[in-house]
């Protein structure tokens, strides 16, 4: 998965909206949202991560078995808003 997949750009839309209204958010939070409801738990997973790592979003994650198990964000990075703005 790449940067621009539509997963990943949804999934970072998605931690940008619920960013206006909570601290912070998780997982859980992210495959509850509608525009994200079309993806795969493994896919989600996998767009987290990938924007994590590559700086877009300030998140926490923990890992078991290959598989993304907790996340947490808890903010936008200018890289990711700058991103966003992109798209």
């Amino acid at each position: 998965m790449q940067l621009h997949d539509p997963c990943a750009v949804s999934v970072l839309r998605c931690i940008d909206e619920a960013l206006k209204t909570k601290k912070t958010v998780s997982f859980n939070d992210v495959m509850a949202a509608s525009e994200c409801k079309k993806y795969s738990i493994s896919e989600i997973g996998k767009a987290l991560e990938l924007l994590r790592r590559n700086g877009l979003v300030k998140a926490t994650s923990r890992f078991g078995c290959s598989e993304l198990l907790e996340f947490t964000a808890t903010g936008m990075t200018d890289a990711g808003k700058e991103f966003l703005k992109k798209r």
